[in-house]
């Protein structure tokens, strides 16, 4: 009886530690990979940024996509969030594209986003 109740005790100790840790300290990362519209293409060093889609945000982070046409962040904290990738410097862009990403406790989550030729008659795909 002693070996059980010793058993369960240990058990249930290792099942507190790992599951607090988890809960406690969540880590949100993520990964953009930006791909072509017209052929899907992976698109090398191509400029991402992600901002909460609120007026006001403090949220925002950037950087460039490898040879892989991937670039991965992590945030501190759930959310959902809009990404824009670009070429080109504002606001004169070639290619450009958005979506959003929903970020979620202890999963990594891979998003595509597609760019096309920036057409300036076009509106929309901005959070600036």
């Amino acid at each position: 009886m002693r070996k059980l109740i010793l058993g369960f005790s240990i058990l249930s100790i290792v099942a507190l530690w790992s599951c607090e840790n988890e809960e406690l300290n969540p880590e949100y990362p993520f990964t953009i990979v930006v791909k072509t519209l017209a052929d899907s293409t992976v698109a090398q060093n191509t400029f991402v940024e992600v901002a909460a889609p609120i007026a006001g945000n403090t949220v925002f982070i950037e950087g460039y996509t490898d040879e892989e046409g991937r670039v991965s962040f992590e945030y501190d904290q759930a959310a959902t969030l809009s990404v824009r990738a670009s070429r080109g410097e504002r606001p004169d862009y070639t290619w450009i594209g958005c979506t959003e990403i929903r970020l979620i406790p202890n999963q990594h989550i891979t998003k595509n986003v597609y760019i096309e030729p920036y057409d300036t008659l076009l509106i929309g795909c901005s959070f600036d």
